[in-house]
């Protein structure tokens, strides 16, 4: 993972994009910047399944988290409920369903003493900033050179997003790489570890907004990977001797190309749109605001705030422009260790030109959102 500051050099794409971006804004009458709720921002496009139990188990806990104190929550938290993946359109249902993962650990959730002071409005975007399961998918390369087929699971994901057998429920979920729920032990053990770094920084002056963000941050870059990553898992899957399912494309064998192509694409579309959320709530931010990369940051000005908007032009630019904007192509996350500096910190130490890589640039999307992928 990069070390190093991103030092964010203007290419010519970068100025021609700029100069677009430019006459969007001036064509558009110079629109202020939109302030975004990052929890607001997470439910939207969910089903109404799914929005109506987070909003039940959050009125329960929104109070008792705000009377301080000590204590354990003992009610329920998680979110499982729906076969329906999405408000989108022609969306499907999926044998499999979904819930609906808190990117900051459960554990931190039920203890009321770490939230102490925490007002109602950040209380709720706490609580409802989730991911869909059904999108936390990544890939496990080979252990060692030349392992055998089926000694390994490729393609793996939260439960119940990747599954060897057409079933639902959480029977037969590839789970490879997760952790056992500890800190630092696996993919959601490394998310864990850079939430407590940053929630653990007293220095910081927006404490709860900070844990806030670094959840959605940390989830991007460990709990799913981008598309120039997944598409590695594609000989390793078709060669495997038995099936693959997903839940975000149903009784479809992953093994076959375009099965394995459209999930990559649903993969792709949530992460990348994390990114313009959260990045949209950092750019109101004037503390925060230089974390943002260029090309995302130029697109959020030129369409008031507004991730969807500027997620929307993006797209058109990428695939029908002369000269589209640049488009991030490393195979890896773009981002730094997320575990060894507090979100507040990386701030700090974000200059003009010399940016803390808390968030990657925009990547590729899909030519159009595909069918199970959130809805708007």
């Amino acid at each position: 993972m990069p070390s190093k500051p991103a030092k964010d050099k203007p290419t010519p794409a970068h100025l021609h994009m700029q100069a677009r971006n430019t006459r969007r804004f001036k064509n558009a009458g110079k629109p202020a910047l939109q302030k975004q709720q990052l929890g607001r921002l997470a439910r939207k496009g969910l089903t109404p399944a799914l929005r109506t139990e987070m909003k039940q188990l959050r009125k329960a806990w929104v109070p008792w988290i705000r009377q301080g104190g000590g204590g354990q929550y003992t009610r329920k938290i998680r979110v499982r409920t729906s076969q329906q993946l999405t408000a989108r359109p022609g969306g499907q249902q999926s044998f499999v369903g979904i819930g609906l993962d808190e990117h900051v650990a459960t554990r931190l959730l039920k203890t009321r003493s770490l939230w102490n002071g925490m007002s109602k409005r950040k209380a709720k975007n706490v609580f409802e900033n989730r991911s869909r399961t059904a999108d936390l998918v990544w890939y496990n390369p080979p252990p060692k050179v030349g392992a055998a087929v089926g000694s390994w699971q490729p393609i793996a994901g939260h439960t119940p997003s990747i599954k060897s057998a057409a079933v639902g429920g959480t029977k037969a979920a590839i789970t490879e790489g997760h952790g056992n729920g500890t800190p630092g032990s696996g993919r959601d053990g490394q998310r864990e570890l850079a939430v407590d770094k940053t929630r653990q920084d007293a220095t910081s002056p927006n404490a709860f907004q900070d844990t806030l963000i670094m959840g959605t941050l940390a989830t991007i870059k460990h709990m799913s990977d981008p598309s120039t990553r997944l598409n590695l898992a594609r000989p390793h899957v078709k060669a495997l001797p038995t099936p693959r399912y997903a839940a975000l494309t149903g009784n479809k064998d992953l093994r076959k190309k375009k099965h394995f192509r459209n999930l990559v694409a649903h993969v792709q579309e949530e992460r990348e749109r994390k990114k313009w959320e959260v990045g949209s709530v950092m750019n109101k931010d004037a503390r925060l605001e230089g974390l943002v990369p260029p090309v995302i940051r130029s697109y959020l000005k030129a369409n008031a705030n507004k991730p969807l908007d500027a997620m929307a032009a993006f797209r058109s630019d990428v695939h029908n422009k002369a000269v589209p904007p640049p488009v991030n192509t490393s195979v890896e996350s773009d981002t730094r260790d997320l575990t060894t500096k507090s979100l507040n910190q990386m701030a700090a130490k974000t200059t003009p030109g010399r940016r803390q890589r808390a968030l990657s640039d925009a990547r590729m999307l899909p030519v159009a959102p595909p069918q199970n992928s959130r809805g708007h």
